[in-house]
């Protein structure tokens, strides 16, 4: 088979692509360089002109989901938010990163299954990221009790590791496990539990 002829970058993502595929199906012990440029269907030498060896590939990778959470981490936290709780504009933003985990399937196995394993590194970098977030459902939750539009006996910080522990939860037992997930369904049954936990008004 003739191979199509890619810029340098769109050589890159292919072997990325490739290797996240045979990462997620096979696991990083027993995935070799041989089966990811079988997927990629590239030769051995183009996989060295991108990548040391297996471990800067799967690094590489790592660095790739960074990039996309980060994005998207910052485009959650830029947004306008109201004044008060919008069950729509909630469901939106559970959505988006159902769709996002949905869409990265086999990058999200990979790298909840083995990266801690493979990257030193990964678990401070995690940690950062989630303080992050944590810190600015805090900050949300103390502006919506301020308004009077959520409980005052919640802790902000509690608040904030629940939604942690749900969305590690909804990520790992449901969508990286079903073939089809609902995620519309999860969905409003997300944000149907936690408004109702949170409400002033019941």
């Amino acid at each position: 088979m003739a191979q199509t002829v890619l810029d340098k970058e769109a050589r890159r993502q292919q072997l990325l692509d490739a290797a996240i595929k045979v990462f997620a199906r096979k696991g990083y012990v027993e995935t070799s360089i041989d089966d990811i440029i079988s997927e990629a269907d590239v030769a051995r030498g183009t996989f060295y002109l991108y990548f040391p060896g297996k471990k800067e590939i799967f690094l590489a990778i790592i660095d790739r989901y960074f990039e996309l959470v980060s994005d998207l981490v910052h485009r959650f936290m830029g947004e306008e938010w109201p004044a008060q709780l919008d069950r729509v504009r909630f469901k939106e933003h559970v959505l988006t990163w159902l769709r996002f985990f949905a869409q990265h399937r086999n990058l999200a196995k990979v790298i909840y299954r083995e990266a801690t394993s493979i990257d030193p590194q990964f678990e401070d970098r995690w940690n950062r990221l989630s303080e992050t977030v944590k810190n600015f459902l805090t900050e949300r939750m103390r502006l919506l009790q301020r308004a009077g539009h959520v409980r005052r006996t919640l802790d902000p910080h509690a608040w904030a590791l629940f939604m942690e522990g749900i969305f590690h939860t909804a990520i790992c037992n449901y969508i990286l496990s079903s073939e089809r997930p609902d995620l519309e369904w999860l969905a409003d049954q997300w944000v149907d539990f936690v408004l109702w936990g949170i409400s002033e008004n019941k």
